[in-house]
């Protein structure tokens, strides 16, 4: 079961006006007291406090600017304008002040402001293009780098727990990280100085309650499922081409949500099963009398399924064979698998010319870059 909505869905996606549904546009205020500018501004000063406190450790500060944009984002998709940009700033405030049930949520509000409100949505476009509308969401993703959104994803806990808990899926990295190196005292050594090891997030695993977890993989599983169906309606609209990146969110989610199930692998209980899975055709073995090539036996194990069941292999690898290649090589896969054809080619076959070959060949386009 999933975590309770934080956010008024129907309330965010009814239309401003009668006559004019997505409002006005914000931006042509030029009061710099406007919600928009001011928005805009605790947004960018909630940034900067961030990088700064990387240095002095002091997070308040970016603190206090996010819940405001957590109060001004909402009022002025409400009352001012259906606006991608803003949706964007909401969304990065979200996931870093209420995690994967934020994150849920701001997908959902995205995909419904695009299906409902597309040909007249902010940004217009301008010059450029479509690229204008679409900017925000790349930059959530990122274009040729991480974007906004991946490092604060990575910093969602994942567990509960007592001090130094709770721990994030970056603190999960960080000290599988650490088991890959071979010499026990340089081990200890890093441990110390991060102040934490994998037995104290194993630790936090046991002092996590059953409901979290259950909970943190719910929210994940909708996310994605929004982001997914998010991507799918953008592409309609804008083209492969034009259409704003996804693979760095998507990665970063499906990672996370390996990670849940590794980790919570004693207390999340099993996927529900469809009622028409033939649940009687499975043998206390865990065998079925299901043909490979039937419908049932299809249905049972789809492609992002099957994709997920490796992640939680490599996931497997990682943690209990940290020196070994096999867990890296599952996960390089599992990305090649979630690539458009032309990215793949791009990645490789990194030479210009060679590249040029293989499409003049194949008759496969490329995108460059």
């Amino acid at each position: 079961m999933a975590s309770p909505h934080i956010i008024e869905l129907d309330d965010l996606l009814a239309p401003i006006a009668e006559d004019t549904p997505s409002g006005e546009d914000p931006r042509a205020s030029a009061s710099p007291n406007s919600t928009y500018q001011t928005l805009k501004r605790e947004r960018s000063s909630a940034r900067a406090a961030e990088r700064k406190s990387v240095h002095d450790g002091d997070s308040q500060e970016a603190d206090r600017h996010w819940r405001e944009v957590l109060n001004l984002a909402p009022k002025l998709l409400r009352e001012e304008a259906k606006d991608l940009e803003v949706a964007s700033w909401y969304t990065e405030a979200l996931v870093r002040k209420q995690g994967f049930q934020g994150l849920r949520d701001a997908f959902a509000l995205i995909r419904g402001l695009v299906e409902q409100y597309w040909e007249d949505i902010y940004p217009t476009p301008d010059e450029d293009g479509l690229e204008t509308r679409v900017a925000p969401l790349s930059g959530l993703n990122g274009e040729g780098a991480e974007g906004v959104l991946i490092a604060p994803i990575r910093r969602v806990p994942i567990t509960e727990g007592q001090p130094p808990a709770p721990f994030s899926y970056w603190h999960y990295q960080q000290a599988l990280d650490i088991q890959k190196l071979a010499d026990e005292d340089a081990r200890q050594a890093k441990e110390a100085k991060l102040g934490y090891g994998l037995g104290d997030i194993e630790k936090a695993v046991r002092e996590s309650d059953d409901t979290f977890f259950q909970n943190q993989r719910e929210d994940l599983d909708q996310a994605i499922e929004h982001f997914r169906a998010c991507q799918s309606l953008l592409d309609q609209h804008c083209g492969i081409e034009l259409a704003p990146p996804s693979r760095n969110i998507l990665e970063v989610l499906e990672e996370c949500r390996g990670a849940v199930n590794h980790l919570g692998r004693d207390k999340l209980s099993p996927a529900n099963e469809s009622e028409d899975s033939a649940p009687e055709a499975v043998e206390a073995t865990g065998t079925t009398d299901v043909p490979a090539n039937t419908p049932a036996a299809r249905k049972a194990l789809d492609r992002d399924e099957a994709f997920r069941q490796l992640r939680e292999i490599a996931e497997f690898f990682r943690t209990t064979e940290p020196h070994s290649p096999v867990s890296y090589l599952l996960q390089k896969a599992v990305k090649w698998g979630n690539m458009r054809l032309d990215e793949l080619i791009q990645e490789l076959i990194p030479d210009d010319s060679s590249r040029t070959h293989y499409s003049e060949l194949t008759g496969v386009e490329i995108t460059e870059d």
